[in-house]
């Protein structure tokens, strides 16, 4: 693996880390200026996205909001591939999340495309089974609301 691929690597292994951590501060030193996060399998079946987060604020709103949900954030078995020209770094990975609170435990199944450029997230995408989130029953928060125009 060349420098390239590897500092890519770094870029989205530093997010994920700052996000199992629910630690908006690292997340905000990653993001690029147009950094946006976009949950696209949605709940209604559609081929729109269920959540976009179009900003590096909504972004952190929505880490923000996973933080004040979850107590408890980790992705498991990771598989990381880094594309050929090193512009978008991709992790398959198992949750385990929960919310020692709501008595939740919510595991799902994922698959991160993480765009990075000059050390930065630009985009990600995150690819999980919608209907094991919403059978948790947990309502939108207000930056899961914005995101999705509500």
């Amino acid at each position: 693996m060349d420098t390239t691929h590897q500092k890519a690597l770094d870029t989205a292994k530093g997010f994920i880390t700052a996000f199992e951590g629910r630690d908006r501060d690292a997340v905000a030193d990653l993001l690029a200026p147009t950094a946006s996060f976009t949950i696209p399998l949605s709940i209604e079946g559609t081929p729109e996205p269920w959540y976009v987060f179009d900003s590096p604020e909504s972004v952190l709103g929505y880490i923000e909001s996973v933080a004040a949900k979850f107590d408890h954030v980790a992705f498991l078995d990771k598989v990381w591939t880094v594309s050929e020209d090193a512009r978008s770094v991709f992790l398959q990975a198992n949750g385990d999340i929960l919310s020692t609170a709501e008595k939740l435990v919510y595991n799902n199944v994922y698959i991160f495309r993480i765009d990075v450029q000059d050390g930065k997230v630009v985009k990600v995408w995150e690819y999980a089974n919608p209907v094991a989130y919403a059978n948790l029953g947990i309502e939108n928060s207000e930056a899961e609301a914005a995101a999705q125009g509500g």
